[in-house]
């Protein structure tokens, strides 16, 4: 077997405005199968120079027969090994031929902070990265701001009286809500009502004219949450990206630290990762609901000059479809190709 060992400088993740800089250096140091053949491997690397915050490896593995990326998130200043299972990507235990390696280093995906950096999990091929919080999460199981369509400011719940519905999957709403903005404002009135949001009432000619939507019909830069928040590449998914991830990944209903949500995991070669998306509920006027969780997308629902597309799941679901543009809802930020 032989192994062509990479050299690279990396560029770390920076905050939007800031200047890249090569921050590390990665040796693949070593290449290893055990037999008889398992369908494993092992690669172990070095990593030389300053590390980002919540900093992962993605690895690039090309053989003779396939090729397939993987990511480690344990990752530290000097030596690093990482088990490959390439039996999932790869269809089965094989002897890996002329193997090389490309090892970056970036900053984790996360959903807030001044910078959301590189990462993310990609769940179908040719598919874009998936980031692993909310807009304005910090963790996996928290629910981030949440937003009326073309919206950049963002909001979360401050107090509120919660009523349980009982029945055991913590359905259930918060009322008499107050909103504060992502900047700490205390809303005076709600956010989430049809005559506060701009875009309610605009068809696609009006949203173009209005500078919301470009060309291909999505959320321009200046109002997509996720690019505002995270600065590019991330932005917030497509109509038709929320369809893919509907068609190609399956749903189950957990909790993840309390947290009811869905673990959206992919199939095939991409069976081995996984996403979840907390039920965050949605913002209507002054109430909070819970369980019923709604996450835009981008693009205009061009046959109702009131709506948009967005991600609809609760514990036995999960679709797409159109939910009126002033109703507060979550962003899960992704990067990379666009269907």
């Amino acid at each position: 077997m032989k192994v062509k060992l990479m050299m690279m400088g990396v560029v770390a993740a920076m905050a939007m405005g800031a200047t890249a800089e090569i921050t590390n250096t990665v040796k693949v140091t070593k290449f290893h199968q055990s037999y008889p053949y398992t369908g494993k491997a092992t690669v172990e690397y070095t990593v030389g120079g300053t590390l980002p915050a919540n900093a992962v490896a993605e690895i690039i593995l090309n053989t003779d027969d396939a090729s397939a990326t993987f990511t480690n998130k344990n990752i530290v200043t000097g030596a690093n090994s990482h088990v490959i299972d390439f039996a999932s990507s790869f269809g089965g235990a094989l002897l890996l031929t002329n193997a090389s390696f490309v090892v970056t280093i970036a900053e984790g995906a996360g959903g807030g902070g001044s910078s959301g950096g590189l990462g993310g999990v990609q769940l179908w091929e040719g598919g874009p990265y998936w980031a692993e919080c909310n807009v304005g999460a910090t963790k996996p199981e928290e629910y981030g701001y949440y937003f009326w369509w073309g919206d950049t400011v963002g909001y979360t719940r401050s107090g509120g009286t919660w009523n349980d519905y009982g029945n055991g999957d913590g359905s259930g709403e918060y009322s008499d809500v107050t909103w504060v903005s992502s900047t700490g404002e205390q809303m005076s009135s709600s956010p989430f009502l049809y005559s506060s949001c701009p875009t309610s009432d605009k068809g696609d000619s009006e949203l173009r004219s209005a500078g919301y939507i470009d060309s291909t019909g999505n959320l321009v830069a200046a109002h997509d949450a996720a690019t505002a928040h995270l600065g590019a590449p991330w932005r917030m998914p497509t109509s038709g990206e929320i369809q893919v991830l509907v068609d190609n990944c399956t749903t189950t209903w957990i909790t993840t630290n309390g947290v009811f949500g869905q673990l959206v995991t992919g199939k095939g070669a991409y069976a081995n990762r996984s996403i979840f998306l907390p039920a965050a509920g949605y913002g209507n006027d002054s109430l909070l609901r819970s369980t019923y969780s709604y996450y835009w997308s981008s693009t205009p629902d061009s046959d109702y000059s009131g709506g948009a597309w967005f991600l609809y799941f609760f514990s036995s679901d999960f679709y797409r479809s159109i939910n009126f543009r002033y109703i507060g809802q979550s962003v899960r930020p992704v990067r990379g190709f666009a269907e």
